[in-house]
Order: structure tokens, then sequence, then C-alpha cells
């Protein structure tokens, strides 16, 4: 095999000793046989220091700074490799990342930028069920980021020669999205290149930077960065991205939405004539949304032989939405009590249980195949249920004699979901397939039935 290239990691930090040992030790871990790992340190006034001086392999520097971008850039002048990268002090590498890196971009590939995909996880770095987009399209697309960020930072690395034609960091930037303005400037000259590879994981919690302003803040600053990039006023580029972005503001869903609402609720008051005068601009804005929110259900409820068909035609797609992927390693009930395709739930019981209850609500109206709840108790399945009508459930299930008492971990798999988005463009693409309402373990065995 080819000698290994050099790859250059740089790590921002200040006052991260709270993770900064866990981002070290992800990169030590990687057994990378040729690797150079900076952290440019802000003068840290917490344990910092004396973590970092635990590996001596580093190289440290650790003096003021105006910001992340300027520890960055510091960083990357002193940077000696081939391949860079920068890992922030809270994030981490995957097993065997850097090789699968070095793998893509030299031994006969001749790519520039590599972008793998990227798992959040919480503060105590346990995965919480969800990706982060990892999408490229185009330049363009990645200028529209009011459609979507779908380039995972910590996943990305790319040449020497990209970092000295585009620019490093912008350090008049104060701003949670200085890589997005990086990225701005590579996509213009380079395709990102996606591996389909788990390669780092971003870490959220309460002193992330993008948990302390609103969506809608850090939106309108992404936007912000944008709007240099579209290039001269005029140009095509140019039209097509601010064509997007009217359209975009005009909210043309949200409007419809608006006057939906307004009317149903006229028609609930008996009120036909504000039904019809809120309901037509509804259809006249998106005819698409008005139909699936009100016609739909109700055609597909009553619909027999070829129209039956044809409405199970609509909405399929071939592919994935790469904004519904990243939700299918989800196995927790969401904040609105919705579930995915699979659900895992662990309780742990004082005594011995006979059965298992699952009380919940399921809506055929989206869903286009037979629909079946698979419930497994342990790793053994105990029962399954087929669903012809929507509407509120409870199933029973026996628990088998052999299973333990303490914990008890519960599976229901789903055989088919919606996706809200494709049917009401509300930007839900959550993979949906019911709401449960209560799980709960029935009729306590005494000990000595199960000898």
């Amino acid at each position: 095999m080819e000698k290994w290239p050099r790859i250059s990691i740089v790590t921002p930090s200040f006052n991260q000793g709270k993770f900064i040992g866990e981002t070290i030790e992800s990169v030590l871990r990687q057994r990378y046989p040729n690797l150079e790992h900076i952290v440019m340190d802000g003068a840290s006034t917490d344990e910092t220091l004396g973590i970092l001086g635990r590996y001596p392999h580093l190289r440290v520097i650790s003096e003021s700074d105006s910001g992340q971008a300027e520890a960055i850039n510091k960083g990357f002048r002193l940077a000696t490799g081939d391949i860079w990268g920068f890992l922030n002090s809270d994030d981490t590498l995957m097993p065997n990342a850097l090789k699968s890196i070095a793998r893509e971009m030299t031994f006969g590939k001749k790519r520039d930028v590599v972008m793998g995909r990227c798992r959040f996880v919480d503060e105590k770095g346990h995965y919480m069920g969800i990706e982060h987009p990892s999408y490229f399209e185009s330049h363009r697309r990645v200028l529209e980021v009011w459609k979507g960020h779908f380039i995972p930072q910590p996943a990305v690395f790319w040449r020497q020669k990209v970092w000295g034609k585009c620019g490093g960091m912008n350090e008049s930037l104060n701003s949670q999205w200085i890589d997005y303005d990086l990225f701005c400037r590579f996509s213009k000259w380079y395709k990102f290149e996606v591996v389909n590879q788990i390669l780092a994981t971003y870490r959220l919690h309460g002193h992330s930077k993008s948990e302390q302003s609103s969506t809608e803040e850090r939106l309108e600053e992404a936007i912000r960065i944008s709007r240099p990039y579209w290039g001269p006023v005029g140009s095509p580029q140019f039209c097509k991205v601010a064509i997007s972005l009217f359209w975009f503001r005009f909210d043309r869903v949200g409007r419809a939405r608006r006057f939906m609402a307004s009317a149903k609720e006229a028609k609930r008051l008996g009120n036909r004539r504000k039904t019809l005068v809120s309901g037509a601009p509804a259809f006249l804005l998106a005819p698409d949304v008005a139909f699936y929110t009100t016609l739909y259900p109700m055609l597909k409820k009553r619909a027999m032989g070829p129209l039956k068909n044809a409405l199970a035609r609509l909405r399929r797609k071939n592919s994935i939405d790469p904004r519904t992927a990243v939700y299918f390693d989800r196995t927790d009930v969401w904040e609105d009590n919705r579930v995915g395709p699979s659900l895992i739930i662990t309780r742990n019981c004082e005594a011995a249980v006979k059965s298992v209850q699952i009380k919940g609500y399921v809506d055929l109206s989206y869903i286009r195949h037979n629909f079946f709840l698979i419930v497994f108790v342990n790793g053994q399945e105990v029962g399954r249920k087929g669903f012809k009508r929507s509407g509120d459930f409870s199933l029973n299930f026996e628990l088998p004699k052999n299973v333990a008492r303490d914990p008890i971990t519960i599976e229901i798999r789903a055989t088919s979901w919606f996706v809200p988005h494709s049917f009401f463009k509300n930007g839900d693409f959550r993979p949906i397939s019911w709401r449960m309402k209560n799980i709960s373990f029935n009729e306590p065995r005494r000990l000595e039935e199960m000898n």
C-alpha cells in the first residue's frame, strides 16, 4: 500500500475542559500512522490545559485570540499535512474515520473535498438517533440555506490547496456560521464528494453556539452570510437565488394553511360564504397542500377500483429524501408523541409480569402500504397486529415465561410510514407511523408461578 498521507487536525478550544478530553481521545483512537493534531487554546482558565498536558503527541498553543475563526486560521498556518480538517473541542471522530478519508482522497482518487455523515449526540455523548443531514447538490444549493443546511462540518476534510485558493476563516464574523461562510467559498470551486459513512459526532448542549439563539435568528444570520456569494446583481445565479429567497419569504404554503384554518372554522360555524372566501385562496396558493389536507383523506377512504389505485400511486418515490433518512435510527417517542418506524422502550419492573398493553392512535390516511405493528419483548416476537382503518387502539400481548423481570425491553416495529412534508409542505421530514398514548405492564405474576 502507498504511504498514508499526512492529515492535520486543528481543534480550537476555550474553557471546554468538560468535553475536550473526549475529543482528543477520539482522534487518538484513530491509530492513524501519519497524524498531526494541533490544539489552539484561547488561554483557557478552566481545567483544559491540565487535560491537554496529558497528551504529549499534541501541539498545543495557548494564547488569547479574537475567537474561533482566528484560532483556526492560526492553527492551519502551523499545519504541515496534505489533508486538513478541524474538529471543535466538543465534537468527536468516529472509529476509522481518518483512514477512510485518506483512502477516499488518495490512492488514485483525485478528490479535493470529502464529506461524510455526522451524528448528533447529547451533552453526555449519547447518540440521539438523528444524523446531521449530509447532502451536497451544488454551489447554488449551498447558498440557498433557507432550504436546509446540509454540510456537517466535523465530517468535512479537504486538501491544503483548497484552503489556499479559497482563503481561510473570515475573522470579521463573530458567528456560529463561520464554517458555512467557508463552505460557500469551497463549493464555488470544488464539488463536495460524499462518503456514505458516519465520520464524526456533533454535540448539542446548552453552551453550544447552535443552542444559544432561535432557529429564526440563526437562519437570518446565515442568509446575510450567503448574500455576498450570490454573484453580481442581475447575473443568472443571483436572479435564481434571489427568486428562491423571495418565494421562501412569501411563504405560499404558510399563507394557504392559514386560509384553510379560517375556512375550517367558518365551516364549523356554518358560515358558508366565509368558508368559500377563505377556502378559494388556499387552493389558489397551494392546491397540492389544500388537496392533501381536505380531499385526499376523504377520497382515499371511499375510493374503489381504478381511483383507489391512482391515489395509491400519488407521492410514490423511488428514493428517500436525505432530510428524512437522518431520522431512521431514532427509536424514541417524539415530543408530540408520534412514533417512527421503530420504537424501543426499556422498563425496570419490580415483579415479573404477564402481559404488555400498548395504547395508541393510527391514521392510515397517508399510509400507502399495509400497516402492521410487530411487537418484540427482549428480542422475542410476542405478536403483531394489522390495521384496516384509522382510530384509537389498545393491544395486549402475553409475555413469554422466560422473559427476565428486570429490565424488559419492548420494540415495536411498524411496517409502513409517511412523511408529513410530502403532503403538507410543513418542513416536517420525520418518518411517522403512529402516535403513542401509553405502554404498561399488566397482571404481575408471583415468583413461585415462574418456577
